[in-house]
């Protein structure tokens, strides 16, 4: 261990001792009318054609030989600025940014052509930033807008089933996917059983996905990371947002704390039970009172800053989704709650770090109730995390970011309760798990010439499995022929090296070549046998019997830019390929087992497509093109004959069509329109009879098809007059879902008449028809 971390840290140093001393320039970008940091602006020295980017603080940093330069400051959305800065000693400036909103009310890009172009100069592939103004203008269901909904129409990120949050990314299972919320992970990002994300649109201000190319400060899945950051608030004036829609209502407020911080809380609830209950009261004169149904969440964020080189965050997240039927006895919750501290340390102007601690917790509780029995089942998921990360701006050529992180997760798979008379009967509780994951990293990007840049890295991964633990040795045949007991401390330990290599060679200023490789590792899993995942599947950590998966993802891509840079275009083929993919046998037992490993089959998988995007940010008419065939397969000895099968999220055809236009400043329209092949199913191809009963006999596994899935929405928002005397702001937002009414497939049941039990019937169940919605948002 301690020779591995002398290796990584040679890495993040190395350039350090190879590079001459010049002037640098540092400090923040801002948001001038809320004081919010920007993530990923860009300063950029014209004359030596040059530049930096912001990180996700808002701090950039700029080395540059001794001189006299114009120094141009942009971001997507705000209106450039321009400076001229004689650098002859170390420079700390505070740069604020208008944003085109303020000024007209659209999004009008004003920056310079000569700019840099993230889409052609940076190393970057597989990676997409979504702004959350353009989430915003995307058409939702029942008018609510979804940050999740928005990523599934990318390419290259496939939802199994309709209006699902779930999303599967170039051949990864669900749980593949790392979700963070301010650093904090995410582990079940959707209410009301998937039809909407757990992210309160009004408190988030920036989100990141990566589908390929995973920087080595990321680890702990296969497939992507998708990172979402809270707003800080707004540090100049105080203000409130919300909105009053179809079934929900939201209400977000922020401030300033003196001249050094702010703070932001918002939070939303549901409000279909309450609809229904006045409903049925009017209408049938039904008794709801005690039924529920309903989801809320609170997000809160603070932030203040000590001095010039320190600055705290606290930050939290609390959702829940309750059922409570009165009439039926039954009471189901479940819900996520996080929370994170961290601390900014400027060391010098080319040194920044970052110390983050969070606590993440995901829970679900079931409460059935009869006249004197009663039963009750409860289960966690919790975690508690260090992590310290640097970042070294060494100068425009070098830039390096090396840390340390520890996870420990603590898992209860489930406890069961009998009771009668409110005494307990019997007691049922699968063991729990904890365990330590930690990773060393260190990334280094580097650029070698005009033409060639590249991005390289390494992370060391750990998992250690903590005792006492009780293990079920298991045969060839997944019986358990023993049970060993492990004490306190260590008693299994899995390892892993993830390299990262990423690297962009330009042609010309609006074309590049691009290419990247990554090997991930993932220690937790989703124990999940449906085609959509349930608040109720189980997670579990790799153990003595259980490998942690792996995958090695290899992509290439073409990235070009028209018409000075108002159009971005690329097109990406990857090839990925899993080890020790888990896959459950046929009529798996997943919940309340406490021999799940037996369940369990182990392979392999692989995964490879081609992607297509068009986009465009700027004017008044934006939005995308996006287009992906892709394959998802995999090979389990004892399934499916040992042959290759689909993976039920494997959808060869995906495309989606994304536009807004700004007709004026007050009136805009929306649309999308999706299209992809149906998901891979199971179907019986025929059926024997067996005492007079109709017996299926099915295809090969997921050998079978949902019909194709389409799909158009629409709407048009309606502003209020901008006036410079007034700061409240109201809109009215019309949504259209499913516009021509397709009648989509969500499952296809095979039955049996019940005149004629020898014939057999399809059955098609659709969740969503027409779904027309408004909301009403205000703002000052």
């Amino acid at each position: 261990m301690r020779q591995i971390f002398y290796y990584v840290l040679l890495l993040a140093i190395l350039p350090m001792v190879c590079t001459a001393q010049n002037i640098t320039l540092s400090g923040q970008i801002s948001d001038e009318s809320t004081g919010e940091d920007l993530i990923g602006a860009t300063v950029y020295i014209p004359e030596l054609e040059i530049g930096a980017v912001s990180n996700t603080y808002g701090f950039y940093s700029l080395t540059a030989p001794s001189g006299t330069y114009q120094v141009v400051f942009s971001y997507l959305g705000y209106t450039s600025t321009s400076q001229e800065i004689k650098f002859d000693k170390n420079i700390n400036l505070n740069i604020s940014l208008r944003s085109d909103y303020e000024i007209a009310g659209e999004v009008v890009i004003t920056a310079a052509a000569e700019e840099e172009s993230q889409n052609v100069e940076s190393t970057e592939m597989s990676v997409i930033d979504v702004n959350i103004e353009t989430v915003k203008k995307i058409p939702a269901l029942f008018g609510e807008i979804d940050i999740i909904k928005a990523i599934q129409l990318l390419p290259g990120v496939k939802t199994v089933g309709e209006g699902s949050s779930g999303f599967y990314v170039r051949g990864g299972n669900a749980d593949q996917n790392l979700v963070l919320l301010d650093e904090a992970p995410i582990y079940n990002a959707s209410h009301m059983l998937g039809f909407f994300s757990s992210f309160n649109p009004d408190a988030i201000k920036d989100m990141k996905l990566y589908k390929g190319a995973i920087p080595s400060h990321y680890g702990g899945r296969l497939s992507s990371v998708l990172d979402i950051r809270m707003k800080e608030g707004n540090a100049k004036r105080f203000g409130a947002s919300g909105g009053i829609g179809t079934i929900m209502s939201r209400l977000a407020v922020e401030a300033p704390i003196g001249d050094r911080g702010s703070f932001m809380v918002a939070g939303r609830r549901s409000y279909l039970d309450l609809l229904a209950k006045a409903y049925l009261s009017a209408t049938k004169g039904d008794d709801l009172d005690g039924n529920a149904f309903y989801f809320y969440d609170l997000n809160a964020k603070t932030n203040y800053r000590l001095n010039e080189n320190n600055r705290l965050f606290l930050s939290g997240y609390f959702g829940r989704d309750v059922l409570d039927s009165k009439n039926e006895g039954i009471r189901v919750e479940w819900g996520n709650t996080t929370a994170t501290a961290r601390w900014n340390h400027i060391f010098s102007p080319k040194l920044f770090s970052n110390l983050t601690y969070y606590y993440s917790n995901y829970d679900y509780f079931l409460d059935f109730k009869e006249e004197i029995s009663r039963f009750k089942w409860d289960a966690r998921l919790k975690e508690h995390s260090l992590k310290s990360d640097f970042g070294a701006f060494l100068n425009p050529k070098n830039t390096v970011r090396f840390g340390l992180h520890v996870i420990q997760h603590e898992i209860l798979p489930g406890t069961v309760l009998s009771l009668e008379n409110n005494e307990l009967l019997e007691e049922f509780k699968i063991q729990k798990s904890r365990s330590y994951e930690s990773a060393i990293y260190a990334g280094h990007e580097w650029t070698v010439s005009d033409k060639l840049k590249i991005d390289y890295g390494l992370r060391y991964s750990l998992l250690h499995n903590i005792g006492p633990q009780e293990v079920f040795k298991l045969n060839e045949t997944y019986n358990v022929v023993d049970t060993i007991h492990h004490g306190s401390g260590v008693f299994n330990t899995h390892q892993n090296f993830e390299p990262r290599f990423g690297a962009r060679y330009k042609v010309n200023e609006s074309l590049s070549l691009k290419a990247s490789y990554n090997r991930t590792a993932q220690y937790i899993q989703l124990a999940s046998n449906g085609n959509s995942a349930t608040p109720f599947d189980i997670w579990f950590t790799s153990s003595e019997q259980i490998k942690p998966q792996k995958a090695d993802q290899f992509a290439i891509g073409i990235f070009k830019n028209l018409r000075d840079n108002m159009f971005e275009l690329s097109v990406e083929l990857y090839y990925k390929k899993f080890e020790d993919a888990i896959d459950f046998k046929d009529h798996a037992q997943l919940l309340l087992n406490k021999n799940l490993e037996g369940d369990l089959r182990i392979g392999e998988a692989r995964a490879y497509g081609i992607e297509l995007l068009v986009k465009k940010e700027k004017g008044r008419f934006s939005g995308w093109f996006g287009y992906t065939y892709s394959k998802a397969e995999k090979k389990i000895d004892e399934i499916n004959n040992g042959h290759w099968y689909n993976a039920k999220y494997d959808k060869p055809h995906d495309l989606s069509i994304v536009a807004s236009y700004d007709i004026s400043k007050r009136f805009s329209l929306g649309s999308n329109f999706v299209y992809s092949t149906g998901s891979a199913v199971t179907f019986p191809t025929g059926r024997y009879e067996f005492l007079g009963v109709a017996v299926p006999v099915y295809s090969e596994r997921n050998g079978a098809r949902l019909p194709d899935y389409h799909r158009l929405d629409l709407s048009a928002t309606l502003r209020s007059r901008k006036n410079e005397s007034r700061r409240l702001q109201t809109e009215w937002v019309f949504s259209f879902y499913n516009v021509y009414n397709r009648k989509n497939a969500f499952s296809i049941d095979f039955k049996q008449e019940k005149e004629a039990p020898y014939k057999t019937f399809a059955e098609k169940t659709s969740v969503f028809s027409f779904v027309p919605s408004f909301t009403f948002n205000a703002k000052f």
